[in-house]
Parts: structure tokens; C-alpha cells; sequence
């Protein structure tokens, strides 16, 4: 029979031991829709197997998909900013309900009067971040070509408001082991999403706020665009999911990292 204070101990390792693992735990990345025809979702389920696979394996060091599921805590994220309609619109939304959160915004659109909605998005306090300088799919460039596409980014970001961005997303999600790499020799890190909120391809906002609340789960980094769909959607999808006891952070709050160097 174990001693009671050798139980003790062993009790107490194991409950430090859980306390501080590393709690990102890789999901799956989610979301779903009736509305989605059969060819579409075959592709995105083989897109997301392939993904997550390396990520879950170890093979890609410094890609996130989620934060901790330890937490009743999630992120929204807005791809593909800015111009001056659409961002500004759900920069509105986000003022009346008092969410903070992150734009991945792409670095030769910040011309001309968008650099008034970059600053914007910057001064009311949410992240203003790098999806690259004109949107190309990753996988398809060199080393050379995917660094200029981070580094001019990221600069014209840091003219505009003053800070070097640190956190990026990849367009399409599409990474393999060079872009990775690369990514991380820049010192940036990689951010995906967990749960897409299909507004890319659901037309309907009844549709994309059924998909999130459906699929929600703790920690989730959630994915929109800036799109008329979204801007239907992101009232409700806020409202329901407060309802549904969510805290909303700030990606790098929901993370704990930093998004700018």
C-alpha cells in the first residue's frame, strides 16, 4: 500500500503537471452549412485534414489554430481589410458593443483614403495585422518572394500607425513547410482560425450566425471578413454568443503574445 504522504506528493505533481501543460490544445477547424454544396466541402475538409495534420504532429513549429480551452474566452478575426464601406462598417458594430478585435489586413490596399480606416482601426484599440502585401497564395512563391510579401506588409502597417505587426495570416490558409519557415525566420508567427464562419461563401447572415453558434466551442479564434455577409452577421453573432456566457478578447489577449514588435 502507497503511503498517504507519498500519495500526497504524487497527487500534488500531477495537479501541478495539468496545471501548467501548455493548454492550446489543437481543435479541429470548424464550421458548417447545409447551404455548402458537396464539392465545396469535400474541398474544405481535405483542406483542413492537411492543415491541422502537420500542426498536431509537430512538423510546423509557431502555428496556432485556437487558444486555451481552459477558458470560456474567444477572438474574432476580420481578413482581407481595409476599404472604406465595409471595414468601417463593422468597426461601427464593434464600437456599439464594445469588442475588440483583430484585422489582418492586406498592405497594397493601404492607399489613399483606406489608410484613414487603418488608423482607425488602430486608434479604437483593435490589432491591425499582416495578410501579406497583395494577397498572393504562399505556397506558390520562393523564399525571397514570401519574405518581401511579409516585410512590406508589415512596414506599411508600421507607417501608418506605428507599429510592426508580428502576428500574420496566411491568404487562402494556405501554408507548407517553406512558408512556415520563412514566416518564422521573420520573427512573426503564424495564425489561423478555428472556426470559419463561412462568409466567404454563405451569402446569408442567418446562415453564417447559425454556423458559429452551432460550432462554437472555448478558445476559439473565429474567422469573417470584411464582406456585406459579415457586417449582417456580426451583430447577431456577438449577441447570441454573450448570450451564451463567451468572453471576447483580443487575439493577442486570448493568446497571450505579442502582436507587435
Amino acid at each position: 500500500m502507497v503511503p498517504m504522504s507519498k500519495l500526497f506528493f504524487i497527487l500534488t505533481f500531477l495537479f501541478h503537471l495539468a496545471l501548467f501543460a501548455d493548454t492550446r490544445v489543437i481543435y479541429d477547424i470548424r464550421g458548417e452549412s447545409p447551404l455548402l454544396d458537396a464539392n465545396l466541402t469535400q474541398f474544405l475538409d481535405k483542406w483542413r485534414t492537411n492543415t491541422i495534420t502537420p500542426v498536431k504532429e509537430g512538423n510546423y513549429t509557431n502555428v496556432i489554430v485556437n487558444g486555451s480551452p481552459m477558458n470560456k474566452t474567444i477572438a474574432l478575426t476580420f481578413d482581407d481589410a481595409p476599404d472604406e464601406n465595409n471595414t468601417c462598417k463593422l468597426l461601427d458594430i464593434l464600437k456599439t458593443h464594445n469588442v475588440k478585435a483583430a484585422f489582418f489586413m492586406i498592405g497594397g490596399t493601404m492607399v489613399d483614403s483606406n489608410t484613414t480606416v487603418v488608423q482607425r482601426a488602430s486608434d479604437e484599440g483593435h490589432l491591425v495585422l499582416n495578410h501579406t502585401f497583395n494577397h498572393p497564395r504562399l505556397t506558390d512563391l520562393n523564399e525571397s518572394a514570401i519574405t518581401q510579401q511579409l516585410t512590406q506588409a508589415a512596414e506599411r502597417i508600421e507607417t501608418i500607425t506605428g507599429h510592426y505587426p508580428l502576428l500574420y495570416r496566411p491568404p487562402y490558409g494556405s501554408i507548407n513547410p517553406l512558408v512556415v519557415d520563412t514566416v518564422n525566420a521573420q520573427g512573426m508567427t503564424t495564425v489561423l482560425w478555428s472556426l470559419d464562419s463561412l462568409d466567404w461563401t454563405l451569402k446569408d447572415p442567418d446562415a453564417v450566425v447559425t454556423n458559429v453558434t452551432n460550432n462554437i466551442r472555448n478558445g476559439d479564434i473565429i474567422l469573417m471578413h470584411r464582406n456585406p455577409t459579415s457586417v449582417g452577421a456580426l451583430p447577431r453573432v456577438i449577441e447570441k454568443l454573450t448570450e451564451l456566457g463567451y468572453t471576447f478578447l483580443r487575439l493577442d489577449e486570448l493568446l497571450v503574445i505579442k502582436a507587435y514588435r
